[in-house]
């Protein structure tokens, strides 16, 4: 493992690094936003789930996402410099 890590270029592997950072945010925020919703949906019996409102409720998580990506790849481009 050493090896592969020492022979890949200096941006392939930080690139590996921020994509692996990014999947990660996703999946648990991707957990965070539906498990957000259904307890919504659980509270408000009357109220059906449409994906339009499933995106303005859970904007915050969505401006949270792109933030995180944005600052990791700034971080990404201090490290390349």
């Amino acid at each position: 493992m050493k090896e592969i890590i020492e022979t890949m270029p200096r941006i392939e592997l930080a690139l590996i690094i921020i994509g692996v950072f990014v999947l990660i945010l996703g999946i648990i925020l991707g957990y965070a936003m539906i498990h957000e919703y259904r307890i919504y949906l659980d509270d408000h019996y009357k109220a059906r789930y449409s994906f339009r409102d499933f995106i303005k409720r859970e904007r915050f998580y969505i401006y949270l996402f792109f933030a995180s990506i944005f600052i990791f790849l700034t971080n990404l481009l201090y490290f390349l410099e």
